[in-house]
C-alpha cells in the first residue's frame, strides 16, 4: 500500500532521463530511476487535488531549474561507498520565487549536513546494514506554486530514482507535496510547514516544525508570568515606570486587566495557529475579545498587505474591543505591516507575539537598519543559535552551526528554518541506520519512535509525525536598533532554562509609541521622527550615535514629553537651572509669539484659499444674468428628482452620461435620474418618472423602439409631465433624422413630446453645448423645480445685447406662456407643496393638469467664462465684410456680424468686381444653404467666389514680394554701415559716419533712394582715389542695388489697393434658413471650385433660434477680429496672420553638410 511495488520499475541507463522529463535539467542520479507513476495534480481554480497512473513523470514549465549536492553517480563507480541514498524535494531556487530567502536556508543547511556527514563523520556517510552509503539530494523548482509543488516532487523522486523526500517550504505547498510523496510509496521529512493538517493526511510525512496550533502557547505563558510579576510588585528590568494602568503601575491588577486579541494572515499555516487562540488565552488566565455574536474575536488581512487602510482597519476592530495583548499569526510582511499601522493609529498594546519573523534573519537584519518601532516585539521560534544544546549525532552546538554557516554565506545568519532543516536529515539518518534497510515502512517505523537530541532540540514526533519541542520565545529588546547596540538584535526570554543571560527578562508591558519616540528623538517627538537625539561619534570609521535620554536630565513620560530634574528646562531638558522671569521671557519670544504669528497666517491662508475655491467654484455655475446669483433650485427629498433623464443605451449612454456631469458642475445642486446611478428596479420607472418634475428624452437611433423608453415616455406623457427633447442629429454617433423619429413616435404621445417646445439639438461644440444645457435648466426651473426663475421687474428671455442682435422672428411653434404675478407664484408654490405631498403618500399615475409658473429662457441665465461676442477690430483701418448678392442669406449673415463687431462694415460686392470696394482690408463672405450655387445666381455667385480667391492669392503674393524687399534694404543697410566702419567715409549722405543705418534699417535707406539723393555715388567715387579698387567696386555693388530697388523700395500694393482676405464661410443648418447637411452643399457646388480646395477650411455654423444664434455670431465675431488683423503672406506660408506686415517672417531651423543652418519659411501662395 505504501510502497507501490508495481508502480517500481527500472529503465536501462541508455535511455535520457532528459528525454523522460522535457524540461528538467538534472541527469547526475542514481541507477535505480524510476518513470512511471501517479502524478497528483493541483487544480488552481477548485483548490482540490486529482491522481492519475502515468508511464511518464509529470512535464515542467521549460527553463525549471533542477539542483544537486552531493556524490556524483554511483552506478559506473564504488570506490568510496557501497552504494548512495537518494533525497528528491522540491524546492523554491529561483530569486524569483516568493519562498527563496528561506528555501536557500534550507538547501544551505542541507548541504552543511552532507559536507559533515560524508568528510567528517567517522567512519564517513551512513550505515545501511552491513554497508556504508553516501547521499546525495536531488532539488527541482516549485516556484512557490501549489500547481507546480506535485509535478515538481514527482520528477526530483521518480526521475532520480529516489528513496526519500524531503518537503519544501510552507504549509501550504507541502499538503500537496506530501501527497505526492505518499503516491509513490516514499517517506517525507518536512522542515518548512506548522499546520497539523498537512501531517494527518497519511503516515509517511514527518515535521521538524511543533504544530502550528501550539506556536503562541509559550509567548501567552510568558506573558501571564511578567503580568504576575506585576502584580507583585516586581517589575522585570526595561519595563515603563509611569503609572497610567495596573500593568504600569504595579500592585496588582495587570494579569486581570489583559484581555487577548489575534490577526491572523489569509493562509492556511496562519489560520491554523489562531485556531486555537481562544483555547491558549484560556489556559493562561486571559480575557478572550469577542465579537457582538460573543465569538473570540480574529480578523484576518492579506499575507503582504497593500492597503494600509485595511490593516488600519482589522487593528481598530481590536483595539475597540478593548483588546491589549495582540497576537498576530503572521509571516514578516505581514508583521510589518501590522506594526506600522499600529504606530499610525497610536495604539500600543502591552504585548505583542508575531511569529514567522523575531528570529528571522530578515528581522534582524531591518532592526539593525534602524527599525525601532520592531523593538519589544514577541515572537516563538523552535531554535535559536544562543541555545547551548549539544547534538548528540552530529556533535555540533547551535554556535557551531551558526559559525559554519556564516562562513558559507558571506557571514549570513541562520534562523531556525536552516537548524530545522539540518535537524530533519539528521533523523531521517538516524533512522536509516536505526533501521539497517531502505525499505520506507522500516524507516518510517523507527523514525516514529525515534527520541534524538540535537542542537535543534529533542526531535521526537506526537501521533500526527510532528515535532514535540516546546517553542522559544524571543524578543526585539529596547535599544536593539541602535547603532550602539552590539549584542543580537533578539534574544531569549522564555522559557527562563533556556535565556543566555540571567539578565534577557522579558521587557512588560511595551512602552506608549509617544514615550518611546521621546526616548529616541526627544521630547515631543511626533510620527515620523527620524534624527535621533544624543552623543554622534565615529569609531574605526564608523558613525555612532549614543542615545541619552532627556539629555541625561530628565525622563520622558508616557506621554512623550521630558520631565526634566534638577531645575532643567526646555523640551529635551537642555536648558540649565535659571531665574523663572528669564525662563518666561524666552519660552514668550522664541515659542508662544512665534507660534501665535504662524497660526494667524496659516489662518488667513486658510480663509484666503477656501474664499478662492468659494468663487472659482461659483464661476463654474449658472447664475441669473441679471443679478449674477445662482438659481435656487426646490430641496428634494429622497426618491424625488428635477429631471429624468430617458435614453437608449445602444445610441445614447455616452450623450445623456455628459448631461449628467455637465449639470452638476452647472447646478450642483439639481437632482437629477438616471438609471445607471439612481435605478433600484426595473418596475420602479415609471415611479421614478412620477417623482420627477421634468422629463428629458433624449432622442437617438431605436429610442422609441427601446421597451424602457417606452414605459418612460408613456408615463410622462399620461402624467402630463413637462418634456424636454434633445435631438442627437450626428449618425456617427448614434443620431437620427428628427423626422423620421418623429414617425415613430405613437400618435397618442406625438403631441405632448412634440408639440409643447422646440426640439433643442445636441451640439459638441462646447459653445452650443452650453447654449444646450441652459436650455434644459431653464424647463426645470420654468417647470416648478426654482424657488425664484428671474429677478422682479425683469423681462425673461434677455441677453444683452448680442440677443437683440439676434432677435430676429421666429417662425417656431412657441409654447404659451402664463403671467408672472404674485398670485400666480402663489398659487404655482401651492400646486408644488400639494404635489410633493402626493408623491410621499403615493404614486398618482393619473394625468393632472401642471401649476401656474412663471417661464424663463436660456437668455436669462449667465456662465462667467461663456464665450462672449468680440467687442471690436481695435485701433487701425476698419474690416469691409463683402458679400454678393447672388449668396441667399449672406445679407443678413452679413448684416448681423456688421452690427456685432464694431469697425466692421457689410458691404454687397459691386458688379465690377472687389477692385471697385474703393480699396482697405476686404473679407468676403460665402454662406452655404441649400441654394448656394443653384440656378443663375449660382453661376454669377461661382465667378465672383473665384474673382475673390485671385484677388486673395495677388495679395498674398504682394505682400511676399515686399517682404523680399524690406529684406532686401535691410541687408544693403548692413552692407552701408559695415563700409562705413572700414572706411571711414559717410557712404549713405547722412552726415554721420557709421551712424544708426541699422538700426532706421529699410526706412531711412529708402527714403534717401527714392527721393533722388545722390550722395551714395559721390560717397564713392571720393573714397576710390584713397581706396583703391576694392573699395570702388564695393560702392558700385552697392549704388547698382540701390538702383535697382529704388523705384520699388514702398510696399507693394494689389492692383485698387485692395488687401483680399480668405473666403470665411457660414454653413445655415436650420430648415427655417434653408439649412442643408454639408454633403448637400458638396454636391450643388462646381466642380473646378471644389478641386481648387474651397472647402479647405471649416465652416462656421449658423442658427436660426435666438440663443444658438447669439453663440453663432460670438464664434464668428472672435473669427472675424482674428482674421481681420493678420497678414495674407504670413496665412500663406502656414502661420495665423493674415494681412500685410513690415515685420520679418518666421525663421524655422534646417540642418545640412552637418551644420546648423537657418532660412525662412517658404513664401509660395496658398
Amino acid at each position: 500500500k505504501r510502497t507501490h511495488p508495481q508502480l517500481r520499475m527500472s529503465i536501462g541507463l541508455g535511455m535520457s532521463i532528459s528525454t523522460l522529463l522535457t524540461a528538467v535539467v538534472s541527469t547526475t542520479a542514481s541507477c535505480n530511476v524510476m518513470a512511471p507513476g501517479i502524478n497528483v495534480a493541483y487544480d488552481a481554480s477548485s483548490g482540490t487535488t486529482s491522481s492519475a497512473y502515468s508511464e511518464t513523470l509529470p512535464l515542467l514549465p521549460a527553463g525549471t531549474a533542477a539542483v544537486s549536492y552531493g556524490p556524483p553517480n554511483l552506478c559506473t563507480s564504488t570506490k568510496s561507498f557501497d552504494g548512495m541514498v537518494v533525497v528528491g524535494a522540491p524546492l523554491s531556487v529561483s530569486p524569483s520565487d516568493s519562498y527563496f530567502a528561506y528555501s536557500k536556508m534550507i538547501k544551505g543547511s542541507v548541504e552543511i549536513f552532507l559536507d559533515w556527514l560524508l568528510t567528517e563523520r567517522t567512519p564517513r556517510g551512513l550505515q545501511v546494514g552491513d554497508q556504508r552509503f553516501s547521499m546525495r539530494f536531488e532539488w527541482v523548482g516549485d516556484a512557490s506554486s501549489k500547481t507546480q509543488v506535485t509535478p515538481a516532487l514527482a520528477v526530483a523522486t521518480r526521475g532520480n530514482g529516489a528513496h526519500f523526500a524531503m518537503g519544501g517550504y510552507s504549509s501550504a505547498l507541502t499538503q500537496y507535496a506530501a501527497q505526492q510523496s505518499f503516491a509513490d510509496g516514499l517517506l517525507m521529512v518536512s522542515a518548512g510547514a506548522a499546520s497539523t493538517s498537512v501531517f494527518t493526511q497519511n503516515n509517511l510525512t514527518f515535521g521538524l516544525y511543533p504544530p502550528a496550533a501550539v506556536y503562541h502557547d509559550n509567548p501567552l505563558a510568558a506573558i501571564a508570568a511578567a503580568a504576575a510579576d506585576v502584580d507583585a510588585n516586581q517589575p522585570p528590568a526595561s519595563a515603563a515606570t509611569d503609572s497610567q494602568s495596573p500593568c504600569f503601575a504595579g500592585g496588582g491588577g495587570c494579569l486581570a486587566s489583559l484581555r487577548v486579541g489575534f490577526i491572523q494572515a489569509d493562509t492556511l499555516f496562519a489560520k491554523s495557529q489562531c485556531a486555537n487562540g481562544e483555547a491558549l488565552g484560556a489556559k493562561h488566565g486571559f480575557e478572550v475579545a469577542r465579537d457582538g455574536a460573543g465569538v473570540a474575536l480574529i480578523v484576518t488581512i492579506p499575507k503582504a498587505p497593500t492597503d494600509t487602510n485595511e490593516v488600519d482597519d482589522a487593528l481598530r476592530q481590536l483595539r475597540d474591543a478593548g483588546v491589549n495583548v495582540l497576537v498576530g499569526c503572521t509571516y514578516l510582511s505581514t508583521t510589518k505591516a501590522i506594526i506600522a499601522a499600529l504606530e499610525r493609529l497610536d495604539w500600543s498594546p502591552l504585548a505583542l507575539s508575531v511569529s514567522s519573523s523575531v528570529g528571522t534573519a530578515s528581522f534582524a537584519a531591518s532592526t539593525r537598519d534602524g527599525w525601532w518601532q520592531a523593538e519589544y516585539a514577541l515572537g516563538p521560534s523552535p531554535w535559536h543559535r544562543t541555545v547551548p544544546t549539544v547534538g548528540n549525532f552530529s556533535g555540533m552546538t547551535s554556535a557551531d552551526f551558526a559559525a559554519r554557516y556564516a562562513a558559507r554565506h558571506n557571514e549570513a545568519e541562520v534562523s531556525y528554518h536552516g537548524a530545522s532543516a539540518f535537524g530533519g536529515v539528521a533523523a531521517l539518518v538516524a533512522a536509516i541506520e536505526a533501521a539497517g534497510t531502505l525499505e520506507t515502512e522500516a524507516v518510517a517505523q523507527q523514525l516514529a519512535a525515534s527520541s534524538l537530541r540535537e542542537f535543534y532540540g529533542d526531535i521526537a514526533f506526537d501521533a500526527n509525525g510532528q515535532i514535540t519541542v516546546g517553542m522559544l520565545v524571543l524578543q526585539a529588546p529596547d535599544g536593539a536598533s541602535s547603532s550602539t547596540h552590539s549584542g543580537d538584535p533578539e534574544m531569549v526570554v522564555w522559557p527562563p532554562e533556556a535565556r543566555a543571560t540571567a539578565n534577557a527578562v522579558l521587557a512588560f508591558p511595551t512602552p506608549p509609541w509617544a514615550q518611546r519616540r521621546c526616548r529616541l528623538f526627544g521630547g515631543g517627538a511626533a510620527l515620523g521622527a527620524t534624527e535621533r537625539a544624543g552623543i554622534r561619534y565615529i569609531e574605526d570609521g564608523r558613525a555612532y550615535i549614543e542615545e541619552i535620554q532627556c539629555s541625561g536630565h530628565g525622563q520622558c513620560d508616557m506621554g512623550g514629553v521630558c520631565v526634566c530634574t534638577g531645575g532643567y528646562r526646555g523640551v529635551d531638558c537642555e536648558d540649565p537651572p535659571e531665574e523663572e522671569d528669564e525662563h518666561l521671557r524666552r519660552v514668550l519670544l522664541t515659542t508662544v509669539l512665534p507660534a501665535a504669528g504662524v497660526i494667524a497666517l496659516l489662518a488667513l491662508a486658510l480663509f484666503l484659499v477656501a474664499r478662492r475655491f468659494k468663487l472659482a467654484k461659483r464661476r463654474r455655475q449658472l447664475v441669473w444674468r441679471s443679478t449674477r446669483k445662482p438659481p435656487r433650485l426646490r430641496s428634494k427629498a429622497s426618491g424625488e428628482y428635477h429631471l429624468f433623464l430617458s435614453h437608449t443605451w445602444s445610441s445614447g449612454q455616452d450623450q445623456v452620461h455628459m448631461i449628467k456631469r455637465r449639470l452638476a458642475t452647472l447646478a450642483p445642486k439639481m437632482k437629477v435620474f438616471l438609471d445607471v446611478d439612481d435605478l433600484e428596479e426595473f418596475g420602479t420607472l415609471a415611479d421614478n418618472v412620477a417623482a420627477s418634475d421634468v422629463v428629458l428624452l433624449f432622442l437617438s437611433r431605436g429610442y422609441f423602439a427601446s421597451k424602457a423608453c417606452k414605459i418612460e415616455y408613456t408615463a410622462a406623457c399620461r402624467l402630463g409631465k413637462p418634456v424636454v427633447v434633445v435631438h442627437e442629429s450626428n449618425e456617427n454617433h448614434g443620431g437620427a433624422p428628427l423626422e423620421e423619429l418623429r414617425d415613430q413616435c405613437p400618435d397618442e404621445c406625438r403631441a405632448h413630446l412634440f408639440g409643447s417646445r422646440a426640439v433643442v439639438p445636441w451640439l459638441r461644440s462646447e459653445v452650443f453645448q452650453l447654449v444646450t444645457l441652459k436650455k434644459i435648466v431653464a424647463v426645470v426651473l420654468s417647470a416648478g423645480g426654482g424657488e425664484a426663475v428671474a429677478e422682479p421687474g425683469k423681462q425673461a428671455g434677455g441677453g444683452g445685447e448680442i440677443a437683440r442682435v439676434a432677435s430676429e422672428p421666429s417662425t417656431l411653434p412657441r409654447e404659451s406662456r402664463v403671467g408672472g404675478s404674485s398670485s400666480g407664484k402663489l398659487e404655482r408654490a401651492k400646486a408644488a407643496s400639494a404635489e410633493a405631498a402626493r408623491r410621499a403618500t403615493a404614486r398618482a399615475m393619473a394625468p393632472r393638469a401642471p401649476a401656474k409658473k412663471v417661464e424663463c429662457e436660456s437668455g436669462d441665465l449667465y456662465l462667467h467664462k461663456e464665450l462672449k461676442p468680440a467687442a471690436g477690430l481695435g485701433p487701425g483701418p476698419g474690416l469691409t465684410l463683402l458679400y454678393s448678392r447672388h449668396n441667399p442669406g449672406a445679407r443678413l449673415v452679413a448684416s448681423q456680424l456688421a452690427a456685432t463687431v464694431a469697425g466692421c462694415v457689410a458691404v454687397e460686392a459691386p458688379a465690377g468686381g472687389a477692385t471697385s470696394v474703393g480699396g482697405g482690408r476686404v473679407l468676403p463672405l460665402l454662406v452655404l444653404n441649400a441654394r448656394t450655387f443653384e440656378g443663375a445666381d449660382g453661376e454669377a455667385l461661382a465667378r465672383e467666389v473665384c474673382g475673390w480667391r485671385a484677388a486673395f492669392k495677388e495679395t498674398v503674393c504682394a505682400a511676399e514680394r515686399t517682404r523680399q524687399r524690406q529684406e532686401a534694404a535691410s541687408g544693403l543697410a548692413k552692407l552701408t554701415n559695415r563700409i562705413e566702419e572700414l572706411t571711414g567715409v559717410d557712404v549713405d549722405g547722412d552726415g554721420d559716419v557709421n551712424g544708426k543705418c541699422l538700426e532706421r534699417g529699410s526706412l531711412s535707406l529708402s527714403s534717401n533712394v527714392h527721393s533722388g539723393q545722390v550722395s551714395l555715388g559721390e560717397a564713392s567715387g571720393r573714397a576710390q582715389p584713397k581706396h583703391g579698387g576694392a573699395v570702388g567696386e564695393a560702392s558700385e555693388r552697392v549704388r547698382s542695388s540701390s538702383s535697382g530697388s529704388g523705384a520699388d523700395s514702398e510696399p507693394e500694393e494689389p492692383a485698387g489697393g485692395v488687401e483680399m482676405g480668405r473666403l470665411l464661410l457660414v454653413h445655415m443648418l436650420d430648415p427655417e434658413d434653408d439649412g442643408c447637411r454639408f454633403e448637400q452643399v458638396m454636391a450643388q457646388t462646381p466642380q473646378h471650385l471644389v478641386d481648387d480646395k474651397l472647402y479647405s477650411q471649416i465652416a462656421l455654423p449658423w442658427f436660426h433660434t435666438p440663443d444658438y444664434r447669439a453663440a453663432a455670431l460670438a464664434v464668428l465675431s472672435h473669427t472675424l477680429v482674428k482674421e481681420g488683423s493678420s497678414a495674407p503672406s504670413s496665412r500663406a506660408r502656414g502661420g495665423t496672420r493674415w494681412w500685410a506686415s513690415t515685420r520679418s517672417g518666421p525663421v524655422t531651423e534646417r540642418r545640412a553638410s552637418g551644420q546648423l543652418m537657418f532660412r525662412r519659411r517658404s513664401s509660395a501662395p496658398v
